[in-house]
């Protein structure tokens, strides 16, 4: 079974761009479109969510930990595959 596109998986800034934040490691989280969409241009206190865990740059690249031919990370092949080509982070 899909899931429906508003649960796929999104980059987000933590502290947004419109407020100054940058795209580094240390302000990127993984979140679901609904999520996102949700939280805008405000940081998540401002909206009242929290983070899981802060982020932090990984000491390796964090692909080769994961297995994706594995169905388990079906849904997240397309979504690592298109940040690993087209998301510069510092």
């Amino acid at each position: 079974m899909r899931k429906p596109s508003w649960l796929l998986p999104s980059l987000d800034h933590v502290v947004p761009r419109a407020l100054g934040g940058k795209t580094i490691w240390e302000n990127l989280v993984c979140a679901c479109v609904y999520c996102n969409a949700r939280k805008g241009g405000r940081t998540p206190h401002q909206v009242g969510m929290h983070l899981l865990k802060p982020p932090i740059k990984p000491r390796r690249n964090p692909v080769i930990n994961v297995r994706l031919e594995s169905d388990k990370y079906a849904t997240w092949k397309h979504f690592l595959d298109h940040a690993y080509w087209n998301v510069e982070l510092k």
